[in-house]
């Protein structure tokens, strides 16, 4: 059977646009310190949300997901909706204009905004420095307001065999607390996963045991957990700052500096090219910086999990948040040490709470993290402290009475074997990301690494509950 000349054949489906990163100017200072996620629509702009129930989710948009800055930072990558836009606004420079001896005060006021009018906060407490330093400054608020206390831990064991409970108990008796602390069942599926949220798949580590956690201080009367997120990103020492410390005459901190940054070798030639690229231009300096400082998110691109036409749009919108990156850095004029600052904090976002119980980051409330990013970089390392760890947050260490280094791990603390067993235990089976397209059927012989196992379950998982809402692909 011949088709008539006149005939037209049906037209092709339209082709789902690739998702972009882009950057907005700052309406005000503390708008790029809001973790708050925005939206607008695409091509109008208008001021937009996702939708409650119904509405059309983007699988080249999950495909963001499986890029490098989305398996390896706390981030929301793209708008998971098709038609809507995450409004990011451009990071400031970091000025170094704030002022150290306010840190402890400054906290102490984020601590308060977070808490409220409420009279019972649980702190998640690791046993590492950043909760310590939070519980020590909520444990202040606390005293001074009335308020009851509570420690809730994940006994998670770091790759040494450190168990964080009995950490966080020791550390109690060197804070002179007698607050209760409870410890999480470890047992995955002793737990329901968090809640469904709009703005897109979890990317907390332990997500089961994160809703574990939320009901313990549920159920012990807390109205609030507090997290310590962001201490990381705004008070450590970034690299680079072997040419601050020589030009501030900091001679013994210079040479602890660059004993710390031996480490491991080669780092010290990075401090020599970071020093001499402030003699080239603009963008030679930037070429050389993204060469040095992140080879990773050169060399990677994309994921082999993904679809071969979602992996290629994927890949544009990793293409274009380096571009972003790179863009406002140079328009800034930043040095290597201030661009490592601006990249490793933004953009960043915070875990949505894993139940109806709120939760808040004090060290990512805008006004204490714009006042945190502006504080000089030099004042984030001193070489009076015993180990390299704490040298390098001497900031957060300073927030912690003398001697804390005897009782919390000299180390940052790392779980990738109890990560592997957890997803071991957890994983969910991703049977609509393969078929609505978005993973290959081999997805599972493709895997590199338990990032990309705890992301499949976690877009899968995204999936179910959007399409149960009523959402379609």
């Amino acid at each position: 059977m011949t088709t008539p000349q006149h005939a037209t054949a049906p037209p092709a489906p339209a082709r789902e646009p690739a998702p972009s990163f882009r950057y907005s100017a700052a309406p005000d200072r503390l708008a790029p310190f809001v973790t708050r996620p925005a939206y607008r629509e695409a091509g109008s702009g208008r001021a937009a949300a996702p939708p409650g129930t119904g509405g059309t989710y983007s699988l080249a948009a999950l495909g963001a997901w499986f890029t490098w800055p989305g398996l390896s930072t706390d981030l929301f990558p793209a708008a998971p909706w098709a038609g809507l836009e995450r409004v990011r606004h451009a990071p400031p420079r970091p000025r170094g204009h704030a002022r150290p001896d306010e840190l402890r005060d400054r906290l102490e006021a984020a601590v308060e905004r977070a808490i409220g009018d409420r009279e019972h906060v649980a702190v998640a407490t690791s046993g590492g420095l950043d909760s310590a330093a939070l519980l020590a400054v909520t444990a202040r608020v606390c005293r001074r307001t009335g308020r009851r206390l509570l420690a809730v831990t994940m006994d998670i064991a770091d790759d040494r065999g450190r168990r964080p409970k009995v950490v966080v108990d020791r550390l109690l008796d060197f804070l002179g607390l007698s607050c209760p602390h409870l410890r999480v069942d470890l047992a995955p599926r002793r737990w329901p996963e968090p809640d469904w949220s709009a703005h897109g798949p979890r990317f907390d580590g332990f997500p089961r045991l994160h809703r574990g956690m939320a009901e313990l201080a549920a159920g012990a009367g807390a109205q609030i957990v507090l997290h310590g997120s962001g201490a990381d990103q705004l008070l450590e020492a970034p690299g680079y700052l072997s040419a601050r410390l020589l030009a501030a005459g900091s001679f013994g901190d210079l040479a602890a500096y660059l004993r710390d940054a031996s480490l491991g070798g080669g780092p010290p030639a990075r401090e020599l090219l970071a020093a001499l690229a402030g003699r080239l231009g603009r963008r030679a300096s930037s070429g050389l910086y993204w060469s040095t400082a992140w080879p990773r998110r050169l060399r990677e691109h994309g994921s082999a999990l993904l679809a071969e036409d979602v992996l290629e749009r994927a890949c544009g919108w990793e293409d274009d948040y380096r571009a972003e990156a790179a863009r406002v850095a140079a328009e800034a004029g930043v040095t290597w040490a201030e661009a490592l600052m601006m990249h490793r904090t933004f953009p960043y976002d915070v875990v949505v709470p894993a139940t109806e119980l709120p939760e808040a980051a004090p060290f990512y409330d805008p006004v204490f993290a714009e006042y945190a990013f502006h504080l000089p970089l030099t004042a984030r390392y001193s070489g009076a402290y015993d180990n390299e760890y704490l040298r390098r947050k001497r900031l957060v260490a300073d927030l912690l009475p003398d001697g804390v280094g005897a009782v919390l791990p000299p180390y940052r603390q790392r779980g990738s074997q109890s990560y592997a067993r957890y997803w071991r235990l957890a994983r969910v089976e991703p049977v609509l990301a393969v078929e609505r397209g978005l993973l290959r059927p081999d997805w599972r012989s493709r895997c590199r690494d338990t990032f990309e196992v705890a992301t499949a379950s976690a877009v899968e998982l995204w999936l179910r509950g959007a399409e149960q809402r009523g959402a379609t692909a």
